[in-house]
């Protein structure tokens, strides 16, 4: 293959706006849009703000003062058990109010979040605990920690950075809360849970995940037991940046298969208060960046994470019924989305370096 001339990469606003002006509807983006990190810069001002996004399941803080420590884009945050109520769950930028250290180091469980710098402590709830060093001209009603827009759908914690402009998600909750109950994912508990550092831009995971014109040659465990089978539409919203894209659809799988095992054959309980195994698998989108495919015995979650123009985490989260064995073995749960995971990281890594060197 013989490289191309490539393309200035975006230096100021006015390239970037001719770019975007330049795409050509129906084919790829130009190769900036994959590596200048200009252009991420500009997706971090104004794109992913108005991102709903996947940060965890309600099981991760099951009691009240449980606290988890997740990533957000490029921002860190607690994710906190204020309550004893089913929605008590919020979040809050990893940051003391008082010098800006990291206020979190890791998960734990705590009456109150304390600053390990100089021991300022806060409520579960986010007020400032700590009154004593304050000023007197100081309103410490003001120093309470920063709170990360929250909501829970169906014991999912969907998180978002600026609340001033994220779309309204209560038309994800009202589609889909009841059919992710159904699920059984509201009473369900963490099997595991694996990191797949992909050093690709966001854009081509996205674009991955979203067509299986790769699947015969790229996965062939995974189109053994899917094939083409045709999705079937439960409930949709994609247009438009002041809402919040959500989907739902299944599947059979083939063979008369009963789950995605290696063999077809149940790897944990029944969940969602299912008599049989169905051999169905369903599929929901939650916002651009969020997903989560169930069957009859397991759940799988895909946050897809950007870091920077050329990298991206996607962590996959396997859920099982919270009533199943305790020392259930995790590896026939989850062997398909890890194989095809796997692979996935490979094929967009390699798709990646070629973008690189001659465009995309």
């Amino acid at each position: 293959m013989q490289a191309t001339t490539l393309r200035p990469m975006a230096r100021d606003h006015a390239a970037l706006v001719a770019l975007i002006d330049g795409h050509r509807a129906g084919w790829s983006l130009e190769q900036a849009f994959y590596l200048d990190p200009a252009i991420f810069e500009l997706e971090r001002e104004l794109w992913f703000p108005r991102q709903w996004s996947l940060v965890a399941h309600a099981s991760e803080v099951p009691e009240k003062g449980h606290y988890i420590v997740r990533k957000l884009f490029d921002e860190e945050i607690i994710v906190v058990r204020f309550g004893d109520g089913e929605e008590d769950i919020a979040a809050y930028y990893n940051v003391c109010t008082h010098r800006g250290s990291r206020l979190c180091t890791k998960d734990g469980r705590s009456r109150l979040l304390v600053c390990p710098y100089h021991a300022w402590s806060y409520r579960l709830t986010g007020e400032l605990q700590t009154r004593q060093d304050v000023p007197d001209n100081v309103d410490p009603v003001a120093l309470g920690l920063h709170r990360v827009p929250t909501r829970c759908v169906g014991s999912l914690v969907l998180c978002g950075l600026e609340g001033s402009v994220l779309p309204d998600v209560q038309p994800l909750a009202d589609a889909l809360d009841a059919r992710l109950h159904k699920m059984g994912i509201d009473r369900a508990r963490i099997a595991a849970r694996k990191s797949y550092p992909t050093k690709a831009n966001w854009k081509l995971v996205i674009e991955n995940f979203f067509e299986c014109y790769h699947c015969q040659p790229s996965h062939p465990e995974y189109f053994r037991l899917n094939a083409y089978e045709p999705w079937h539409s439960g409930a949709s919203e994609r247009e438009g940046l002041d809402k919040v894209p959500y989907g739902m659809g299944w599947r059979w799988i083939l063979g008369g298969r009963k789950t995605l095992s290696d063999n077809g054959q149940p790897v944990s309980c029944l969940m969602g208060g299912r008599g049989a195994y169905d051999g169905r698998e369903t599929a929901f989108s939650l916002g651009r960046l969020s997903f989560v495919y169930a069957v009859s015995d397991y759940v799988t979650m895909f946050p897809m994470i950007p870091r920077n123009a050329t990298e991206t985490d996607v962590i996959v989260t396997w859920l099982i019924d919270k009533d199943a064995d305790a020392d259930i073995q995790t590896d026939p749960i989850t062997w398909m989305w890890d194989v095809t995971t796997v692979q996935d990281k490979k094929i967009i890594e390699d798709n990646a370096k070629g973008v690189s060197l001659y465009g995309a």
